[in-house]
């Protein structure tokens, strides 16, 4: 096939490599890739034809002990429901096949890439001092640490120092940095205060310490993680408008920084961080936090996935969460509801059912799509293109590719079997970025069904985005980490209008199993919060990855709260707790909005609550003195 043309009409039927596929379809991609020839490039946390891997399984030590493994970590705890732990690490692509082979090694996926979801409302919240209970302890979120996982960490805004201009900020995982053999982190490059203190002493701190958020480069937009950590947990002394935990201690874990443009039209087309890194960021700032209460906020997301919470990323961060009390996860619910990204429907025993694919125009990045169906029933899988031509049949359990001239693959699809984490069977399709545009027919047909039921999303792609045909299922469409049984999923809603209308992005639940995802929603329009490489100013942002750190503010409120008043809260109680702590209508009161969840969050109300539950004596605060207004 000829390259040359963004059009490329595909002639050719796929070329059915294997009939047994038991791999996860991503580490199948990049296996394929390989044999034909191909090396992937180097990432912030992998060599070259190396691929970063998150699993699950039987024996953490047999996982440390492999030769293949770099940088071996063991997730969250041992879960003796299912004897397993969740595991990460860089592994040769040459030696997937073995290790996922190894008797002990449950399950094995590949880094997915995360991605940026974009809009305080502290007044509308009613998280005001003068707002919260007259018999409020909680001074702001004091010893409290709050976590960001994000990209972009302007350390020298004023919102992120004290009054003495030192820093907030105990920590920055710099995840895309160069690697420094002295640091405490396997890779990249760590900051800790003493080391940021002295630099903001010099006339360039970004010089000094050699880690600086992006310069605009003219489009005036400010870096996403500088914006999210201040709403939960500026102070307002350079912008004069603090966010939910102003006394809270920071820890910054920047995911992507290395590894994508910040100017021109790259800059909407990129991706931050992955899934394994991911992992690793929430680790890494509860092991920062110890003993202290600690809420992570995760303004990241993807759209494809299983969308029931079976992922090891959703599993890992269920366990870190249940290691401990006086922890909580935030995550964006995405902003992907009207975008056309996910399709629902039942396959007839002996008929089959068509999904429409939209590809717009080529542009830097593949087009990805999956589609979840019951592990009791075979579906096989025919890919149709624009041109009308079948490019043939995925068989149940098969794989298949097809290549262009130069050897390149153009088309690669999976039919795989039994997911070792949920038991369902899942179909991968990939288009290389090259691929004839216009409509593709993915036509599923019921070779031998009990059930027929499937949902398919497809993947982001922020520069030219694909989609189904009209009229769209905006169901599910709530982030692939999104899932997880004890996180805390956060809608969008516009407080500026007297309805308080759901934002028209905010995407909606529930996940794939039923659960009601997401819990909670919060202001994520056109809020004002710190403006990267300005020290004082601030910019406006819209989305769901602004009403996520406004809720995990809320949260080191309750957990400051409940540590002078002696006590703990598990991540069952936090939840239980902003359940009850919602402002009336919209929705209706008492009932779960796919959209708002149980309702809009109040800050107040929480913190009421917390005293409700109060019977110890009070703890003194290590810091400065306690406040009460």
């Amino acid at each position: 096939m000829s390259t040359d043309s963004t059009d490329v009409d595909i002639q050719e039927a796929f070329a059915i490599r294997d009939t047994a596929v038991s791999m996860d379809p991503r580490l199948q991609r990049v296996v394929n890739i390989k044999r034909h020839g191909f090396l992937l490039e180097a990432t912030a946390s992998a060599a070259p034809s190396e691929i970063a891997v998150v699993a699950e399984v039987r024996s953490a030590k047999k996982w440390e002990d492999l030769s293949e493994v770099r940088n071996p970590l063991s997730i969250g705890g041992y879960d003796r429901e299912d004897r397993t732990t969740i595991v990460t690490g860089r592994v040769p692509l040459d030696r997937i096949e073995y290790i996922r082979g190894q008797s002990f090694v449950k399950s094995l996926k590949a880094a997915q890439p995360m991605q940026l979801t974009l809009a305080a409302g502290v007044q509308e919240t009613s998280a005001r001092p003068s707002d919260l209970p007259v018999t409020t302890l909680s001074n702001g979120g004091q010893d409290v640490v709050v976590g960001i996982i994000d990209y972009g960490c302007d350390y020298a805004h004023r919102n992120f120092l004290d009054g003495s201009g030192k820093t907030r900020i105990e920590a920055i995982w710099h995840q895309g940095g160069g690697y420094n053999p002295f640091g405490d982190v396997p890779y990249g490059r760590e900051y800790l205060a003493d080391k940021i203190n002295a630099a903001l002493l010099q006339p360039d701190p970004y010089q000094a310490l050699g880690y600086a958020p992006p310069k605009d480069w003219g489009y005036n937009i400010g870096t996403h993680g500088t914006h999210v950590m201040d709403i939960a947990a500026g102070n307002g002394f350079g912008s004069d408008m603090a966010g939910f935990a102003p006394n809270a201690s920071l820890v910054f874990v920047d995911v992507s920084h290395a590894d994508i443009d910040f100017s021109g039209p790259g800059i909407v087309d990129t991706s931050f961080g992955d899934s394994v890194m991911l992992l690793e960021a929430v680790q890494y700032i509860f092991d920062k936090a110890g003993d202290r209460p600690c809420v992570i906020n995760i303004s990241l997301g993807t759209n494809g996935g299983p969308h029931d919470g079976s992922t090891p990323v959703e599993k890992g961060i269920d366990r870190m969460l249940a290691d401990k009390s006086n922890r909580a996860v935030t995550i964006a619910a995405s902003n992907s509801y009207d975008d056309g990204i996910h399709a629902a429907g039942q396959v007839p025993q002996g008929e089959f059912v068509d999904l429409a694919w939209h590809i717009k125009a080529s542009g830097s990045s593949d087009k990805e799509m999956d589609i979840w169906y019951s592990g009791g029933d075979r579906l096989d899988m025919e890919l149709i293109s624009p041109s009308g031509d079948s490019l043939g049949v995925i068989p149940a359990g098969g794989y298949g590719d097809i290549l262009d001239s130069s050897g390149t693959v153009q088309v690669f699809a999976v039919n795989r079997l039994g997911d070792p984490n949920n038991g369902d069977n899942m179909i991968g399709i990939f288009l290389d970025n090259t691929i004839q545009t216009g409509t593709w027919t993915v036509r599923l047909h019921g070779r031998a069904v009990t059930d027929g039921s499937f949902h398919a999303w497809i993947e982001r792609d922020n520069t030219l985005s694909s989609s189904f045909a009209p009229p769209f299922d905006n169901t599910h469409t709530i982030g692939s980490i999104s899932c997880g049984h004890s996180t805390i999923v956060v809608g969008s809603y516009d407080a500026h209008k007297q309805s308080r209308p759901i934002s028209y992005f905010s995407s909606a639940g529930p996940t794939r199993d039923g659960r009601q995802k997401p819990e909670i929603s919060a202001p994520g329009h056109a809020v004002y919060a710190a403006h990267s490489r300005t020290g004082t100013q601030v910019v406006s942002k819209n989305g769901t990855s602004m009403a996520a750190p406004a809720v995990a503010g809320i949260i080191a409120l309750m957990f400051a709260e409940a540590r002078v008043r002696g006590m703990d809260l598990t991540v069952a109680e936090v939840r239980e707790i902003l359940a009850k702590s919602v402002n009336s209508g919209p929705p209706t009161a008492g009932a779960w909005d796919s959209r708002y969840g149980l309702g809009r969050i109040n800050a107040s109300m929480a913190l009421a609550e917390v005293q409700t539950r109060s019977a110890g004596p009070l703890v003194a605060s290590t810091g400065r003195s306690i406040k009460t207004s």
